[in-house]
């Protein structure tokens, strides 16, 4: 029988794929229903929905829908299981090469008022010759009413992702739609970006339709606008409307952190420091080897894994760290941005 066991794993963080999805889509997410003149805004059938998968490595702009394993498109109806969708049938199109799907009928009808739509992807990573499984998915709801209901949407016309600074820009445009008729009479429109999703600050805009660049964008933010009524005549006089927030992606952006010690993991007889380095990898390349370009901001954990108020926030590229420091465990942080 063993008396002691022990294990020692070293990782490489560079060998790791980590994937990042999306679905573009040419219509808002929310569509409109007139249950007087059974009219929907926008129409699938006039103008078809088209669906295009994006799929890439964490800091590379490479499209890897093109090398996938495999990739198949599903629906799901409200109450429903995840149904594969057949090219050719139900008015549905799967172009093969890009696997973009193509929906040209209004699927939100009768008492159908949302539809799921998911790509499932297998992605071989070459490096470790494991096959990756990765889901995104994309929902559309039916807003049904008369013509004095009254809702703000936006959307990207022209897509939701940047890469190495293309395209030069991207628009967001914001709607306010009566019933299933656009109003665009004496509006003023305020928009604002988050980080996060809850924090909302104000960018510059005033117009429907909000122009992202590369530059307001560091790997995600999403974009959202209030819509005043300033028509006297309207029954909706001085009322706000706040569209959903939209997803705008820099998949040229992200960064992947590595932490370096000088003196390994381990102190030992009340002796000991090391130097901790954050080494910064874009795309697969070391990017500011000086430490000027960024800025590194540090923390740590005790034993519990509660924030340690002593050693508190440090910032720079490399900090050194002492044997009195740390008590049995500590464990480092290094925020880059």
């Amino acid at each position: 029988m063993a008396k002691a066991s022990a294990s020692y794993t070293i990782m490489d963080y560079t060998d790791g794929v980590t994937l990042l999805g999306s679905i573009e889509s040419n219509h808002p997410r929310t569509t409109l229903y007139d249950t007087t003149t059974q009219s929907h805004n926008p129409s699938w059938a006039d103008t078809s929905l088209t669906l295009t998968p994006k799929l890439h490595k964490a800091g590379s702009t490479t499209d890897l829908i093109g090398t996938l394993k495999s990739g198949k498109w599903q629906r799901k109806l409200p109450g429903g299981a995840w149904t594969d969708v057949v090219s050719g049938s139900n008015s549905e199109t799967v172009v093969t090469a890009t696997k973009v799907l193509t929906v040209s009928a209004n699927k939100m009808t009768g008492n159908i008022w949302q539809i799921e739509y998911k790509f499932v992807a297998v992605y071989t990573d070459p490096v470790l010759g494991l096959d990756l499984d990765y889901e995104m998915v994309i929902a559309f709801n039916r807003v049904a009413n008369g013509t004095s209901f009254v809702v703000a949407r936006a959307f990207t016309p022209s897509g939701d992702q940047f890469k190495n600074g293309n395209p030069s820009s991207l628009k967001v445009k914001a709607e306010l739609i009566r019933g299933t008729t656009q109003d665009t009479t004496n509006l003023t429109y305020a928009w604002e970006k988050s980080t996060n999703g809850t924090t909302w600050s104000a960018v510059t805009g005033s117009t429907s339709e909000l122009s992202v660049t590369p530059a307001m964008v560091d790997s995600f933010a999403m974009f959202r606008c209030k819509i005043t009524d300033t028509d006297a005549s309207s029954d909706t006089y001085q009322d706000v409307f706040t569209t959903e927030g939209v997803t705008i992606l820099d998949v040229s952006d992200p960064y992947q952190v590595v932490i370096e010690s000088s003196a390994g993991q381990f102190f030992k007889n009340n002796t000991g420091s090391t130097t901790l380095k954050a080494v910064v990898y874009q795309d697969g390349a070391e990017v500011d080897s000086g430490g000027t370009g960024l800025t590194y901001t540090w923390t740590m954990t005790d034993k519990d894994g509660v924030a340690d108020a002593t050693f508190g926030s440090k910032t720079g590229k490399t900090i050194s760290v002492s044997h009195d420091e740390i008590e049995v465990k500590g464990t480092f942080f290094c925020s880059v941005s």
